[in-house]
């Protein structure tokens, strides 16, 4: 770079995506949790008579959980404390969906009755179906680069 000076920044955002110095996620995972739940605030206000739960979840998936689900094959809280943060927007979300009063149904209960899955699940969906893709040709990234694969001829049993 003709013997110039990089600049030094603490954060850069990328399509959406707020990469930090250390490629820690904290800053990315404050940045969506907050705009999760601001729109969730913001459904919460302005659909307090829609009772329809089908049209509910559908306001959810789509305002809300993409916000949480957005490029999580490039990130990914790395411990329990921001794993629950992003997870907190969901459970927040799942007794709005469904009008039920806080204490009637479990978590769990909520997301059978939602027919969701928890966050960690998604994200673990997201980033099987992006190595597929990659594995097989479908995407500009070539697996081999990083991955190698060995083949001993050998099963389980032996």
């Amino acid at each position: 770079m003709n013997s110039k000076e990089l600049l030094r920044v603490d954060k850069e955002k990328d399509l959406g995506v707020c990469v930090s110095a250390n490629f820690n996620w904290n800053v990315h995972i404050h940045t969506i949790t907050g705009k999760a739940n601001k729109m969730l605030g913001l459904l919460k206000r302005t659909c307090p008579l829609l009772r329809d739960k089908t049209v509910r979840r559908t306001l959810y998936l789509s305002l809300v959980r993409s916000q949480l689900c957005y490029a999580s094959e490039v990130w990914s809280p790395h411990t329990v404390k921001l794993k629950s943060r992003v997870e907190s927007v969901q459970r927040r979300a799942t007794p709005w969906i469904l009008q039920s009063k806080h204490g009637e149904m479990t978590y769990q209960q909520r997301l059978m009755n939602l027919n969701l899955l928890p966050l960690c699940y998604e994200r673990e969906i997201s980033d099987l179906v992006f190595f597929f893709k990659a594995l097989f040709g479908n995407t500009d990234l070539d697996v081999n680069t990083f991955v190698s694969f060995s083949n001993n001829n050998r099963t389980r049993l032996c």
